[in-house]
């Protein structure tokens, strides 16, 4: 900035939040700097180089409260930070924002230096998950962000690129001729993260309590989760992120506080947010829940059936129409129906419920090719007979479990079946 300007933002309520602005500006009120500042230190001084040009403005509030008024001091830059000021001029350009005077915190020399440290614990994951869209290497403007020397960590709420993850469909919502972008995303089941991957997400706590809206305005995090209430919160749906970028023109519609960390969807908006979230939400119920739900709709035939029973209670069983159960009840009815009556009474639902609450994969049972060899020649000769029939069933194997969820053993399966 040069002086002109420097003053001029040293200004409570320095801009109009109605004036129009880029839409790249972070601001709205011109209280952020200020406020931030003040509520944390006694004094700010603010040392900014532009075009050559260096300036230097003050608050100080104690000297404001001798003077009874706000009084704005002008120091000579180099008097205040010449070390801050000498960075300045080798870059060019450049602001320095100095607090002195901090009367948050206990004073240093009172042995509580830890405080300091404390409070800066969580300061790094918060810069890098508020400005995580300008730190990203792929960013248009990339920024880099240091504390103390070390830059804050990438993450990356949505893991978007990963193999195991799904990026649904982006669609705009206009909003008063304005256009609001939303991304539906769907992360990968936590237990099938590397310890890396976990981190660039945000670590596993975060991954258990942030699923939501992400709300962006000007590429800023303003709202990192939840739901708005547009949608109930479960935790099948902890994998679902959407995406929201709110441009600046619509920010009285969201309701966007001067801490710009709380804002409200607008009515206009919640109808097509809905319906969006919708989507992401459905995928992750579908990647908690317990394989045997999958229905009879999609052309796949299940081994385990639900029913829904009273007051929304449900219970499982085995699909006695099931192919595999079939060929295998050809050989001892009785017996088999009998085991297949003890499994569906003992199904251990609590444990599996509290696995996957834990975010902890239930994995599937290995099967070798053999086995779904022998598994599949018991089903096709229970319907030996009929030629047609056979031929039918065939066809259908791949959508069979177990053999729909081992597509590339199927797939070889298949072949040696086909040419037998």
């Amino acid at each position: 900035m040069d002086e002109a300007t420097l003053v001029e933002a040293m200004r409570f309520g320095s801009r109009d939040p109605r004036d129009a602005r880029d839409a790249r500006d972070l601001g709205r009120f011109g209280l952020g700097m200020k406020t931030a500042s003040l509520s944390q230190c006694r004094r700010v001084t603010v040392i900014s180089l532009r075009r050559g040009q260096l300036g230097a403005a003050e608050w100080d509030l104690e000297e404001c409260e001798k003077r009874d008024s706000w009084w704005l001091r002008r120091p000579a830059p180099e008097n205040e930070a010449p070390a801050l000021v000498a960075r300045l001029r080798e870059q060019g350009s450049g602001t320095v924002v100095l607090w002195r005077h901090l009367d948050r915190l206990a004073p240093l020399e009172d042995g509580c230096g830890r405080a300091l440290d404390d409070a800066l614990a969580g300061l790094a994951e918060h810069l890098g998950f508020t400005f995580h869209r300008f730190t990203d290497a792929r960013a248009r403007e990339h920024v880099a962000i240091s504390l103390n020397g070390r830059e804050v960590p990438a993450y990356d709420p949505f893991l978007e690129g990963h193999t195991r993850g799904q990026m649904l469909q982006t669609e705009e919502l206009s909003v008063e001729g304005s256009m609001v972008t939303v991304t539906p995303f769907v992360l990968p089941f936590p237990s099938r993260l590397s310890e890396k991957e976990m981190t660039r997400a945000g670590g596993r706590e975060r991954l258990k309590s942030g699923h939501g809206f992400y709300i962006y305005r000007g590429g800023r995090l303003v709202v990192p989760g939840g739901w708005f209430r547009i949608v109930p919160s479960d935790e099948l749906v902890r994998l679902a992120r959407v995406r929201v970028d709110v441009p600046i023109e619509l920010d009285h519609l969201w309701k966007l506080d001067i801490r710009k960390t709380v804002v409200d969807p607008p009515r206009e908006l919640r109808q097509g947010l809905r319906r969006i979230v919708g989507q992401a939400a459905s995928r992750s119920r579908k990647i908690y829940q317990f394989r045997g739900n999958a229905s009879r709709e999609n052309g796949r035939r299940p081994l385990w059936l639900r029913t829904s029973l009273r007051e929304g209670a449900v219970s499982w069983s085995i699909d006695r129409e099931h192919p595999a159960v079939r060929a295998l009840c050809n050989e001892a009815p009785e017996t088999i129906d009998r085991l297949l009556r003890l499994l569906e009474q003992n199904l251990p639902v609590h444990d599996i419920h509290v696995h996957l609450a834990s975010d902890i994969a239930v994995e599937d049972p290995d099967e070798s090719d053999e086995e779904l060899e022998d598994l599949a020649r018991r089903i096709l000769d229970a319907v030996a007979g009929d030629a047609e029939v056979r031929r039918r069933m065939l066809n259908n194997i791949p959508d069979i479990e177990p053999f729909s969820r081992l597509p590339e053993a199927t797939r070889r399966l298949m072949k040696k079946l086909e040419d037998a």
